[in-house]
């Protein structure tokens, strides 16, 4: 569980309690069923009418994937491909082939290397598989930050069928208090869903995605190495650019790795 994500949705749950609470009215003056129908309903149908269905509802799908941790530890990803260069260095690449893989990416790398797939074909299958797998981590992002657009649109259409009400109904000038607090309750709507929702959930996909696109880029580059025929320690070192400063590991602590493969 992303512990960011859970904290950012409660801190923006008790941020709007609080400004209820202190605004002295009840929490049913901030609904209006209409309202929210028009809001909710029309954003969904704007978006729906943008993207094609399947990419809607897999967009809808993937926004659980902000609320879960990062699943690639990059610095056990470079011991992982450091023990694999030195086998393979050792025994061939075809001992790559006793190995079992937790990781599909880090599995189809491998099985290229030991079915004798040149350098080139390797780069560019691998190459693909990054670039279809960002486009469609991206395309929930471009969902997602649609009904960022669409939702205070909606809200201002709401806000406007609501004004054109209270127009009508003038004669009665205590009517109109009201009215306009629920016309202005579709622009809520509509500022809170994309501020306070969509908005941070394109933000961590996007974020997600760059994760995977590291991830991916560091195993393909990896490979790339093993099938060069570089030597385990300059694998080593060209890895440890995927790792902040602080973090990079020592020459002893890859004897360690290699050591214990």
């Amino acid at each position: 569980m992303d512990k960011g994500s859970v904290i950012g949705i409660l801190l923006i749950v008790m941020a709007i309690i609080v400004g209820i609470v202190n605004g002295n009215e009840p929490i049913t003056t901030y609904l209006d069923y209409p309202s929210i129908m028009i809001v909710v309903i029309g954003t969904i149908g704007a978006v729906m009418m943008s993207y094609r269905p399947k990419d809607f509802f897999a967009a809808l799908g993937n926004t659980i994937n902000a609320f879960r941790s990062n699943v690639h530890d990059i610095e056990q990803t470079i011991n992982t491909c450091i023990r694999l260069a030195d086998k393979s260095r050792k025994q061939g690449v075809l001992a790559l082939e006793e190995e079992s893989y937790e990781d599909e990416f880090v599995q189809k790398a491998m099985e290229m290397l030991v079915d004798g797939y040149d350098l080139e074909t390797v780069q560019a299958l691998l190459n693909k598989e990054i670039y279809l797998t960002r486009e469609r981590n991206q395309q929930s992002v471009k969902v997602m930050t649609t009904f960022s657009e669409f939702a205070p649109a909606m809200g201002m259409v709401g806000t406007l069928i609501g004004l054109v009400a209270m127009l009508n109904n003038m004669e009665d000038p205590d009517t109109i208090g009201p009215s306009m607090a629920i016309a202005l309750l579709t622009t809520l709507y509509g500022a809170l869903i994309a501020n306070a929702i969509t908005t941070p959930l394109a933000k961590k996909l996007s974020a997600r995605s760059n994760e995977i696109l590291l991830y991916q880029t560091l195993v393909k580059d990896a490979a790339l190495k093993i099938i060069q025929g570089e030597s385990p320690k300059a694998t080593f070192d060209f890895l440890q650019t995927y790792v902040e400063n602080h973090k990079r590991k020592s020459a002893d602590e890859l004897k360690q790795i290699i050591a214990t493969s």
